[in-house]
């Protein structure tokens, strides 16, 4: 059984790994910079500090109540990446895929990154941190923090 489990894992970090037809074209150089709070790491570039701190404090709310709904607190740290725009979004390389337009953000199952565009609408904006927080939450529950955990349960 533990070999299948990892030839999965394995077959699974292969698949994820091959991206055809679609390249993602990277026109801007973020230069990234971090607000910690006591579950979260926000990321964030420019100057724009206070979309920083919004963020982890609405993610430290959503946190607080989803831990009261599923009994579970988060046993890791969660990132949180957070993009100006949609247009800046789609050049993210934190996930393979391409964010097409109305994915209003994603959780990375990997290393339980969350990764968010901010399109000027801060109660919309709060919806979404709350939406993958909750796959967040789910994903230290389930995987430990993240599938790399499984991977390492089952190497020799």
């Amino acid at each position: 059984m533990r070999n299948i489990i990892v030839i999965v894992v394995l077959l699974i970090e292969g698949l994820l790994a091959q991206s055809f037809g679609q390249n993602k074209v990277q026109y801007k150089e973020f230069d990234w910079l971090l607000i910690s709070s006591p579950n979260f790491d926000v990321y964030f570039y420019g100057d724009d500090t206070q979309l920083a701190e919004f963020t982890a404090e609405v993610a430290e709310e959503a946190h607080e109540q989803i831990s009261k709904h599923l009994r579970w607190t988060l046993k890791k740290r969660v990132s949180i990446i957070v993009y100006h725009s949609h247009n800046d979004f789609q050049q993210t390389n934190v996930i393979w895929q391409y964010m097409q337009e109305g994915i209003g953000g994603v959780t990375e199952l990997f290393k339980n990154r969350v990764v968010l565009p901010f399109e000027g609408d801060y109660k919309q904006f709060r919806h979404v941190i709350h939406h993958e927080l909750v796959h967040a939450l789910l994903n230290d529950m389930i995987y430990d923090g993240s599938i790399q955990s499984i991977r390492k349960m089952f190497s020799p």
